[in-house]
């Protein structure tokens, strides 16, 4: 699995290419949100276009990122997401846990939003 970083508007954009099947594939997304944190960003967007499958390790690793950045008073939004990933956080009942966003710039209007809101 690969990944990219772009910072559009007031949001980093991570996106995913490949397939992430298993923790140790994450290491160096989950260190760079840390690194983005600490310089005080708060918004981030997983465009997840580039995902080949999804699995228990992706939703894992998620799931984990979404805690991460709440905790810092973050925000996350989902966009370009796969019917396999949107079953599968449907069968996990975790749509609602989420923000999803067909792209990234719906992903933007999400997040300035929440800024407003």
């Amino acid at each position: 699995m690969q990944y990219s970083v772009q910072k559009v508007d007031k949001a980093i954009v991570i996106m995913l290419e490949g397939k992430l099947l298993n923790e140790q594939q994450t290491a160096g997304i989950r260190d760079r949100i840390i690194t983005e944190l600490l310089e005080n960003q708060k918004n981030f967007i997983f465009d997840l276009k580039g995902i080949e499958f999804v699995n228990s390790a992706c939703l894992n690793f998620l799931v984990s990122a979404k805690n991460k950045i709440s905790e810092q008073s973050g925000e996350v939004v989902l966009c370009n997401v796969s019917e396999q990933l949107k079953k599968l956080l449907s069968m996990t009942r975790l749509e609602s846990f989420f923000n999803v966003a067909n792209r990234t710039a719906d992903a933007i209007l999400i997040l300035n939003q929440q800024l407003k809101g």
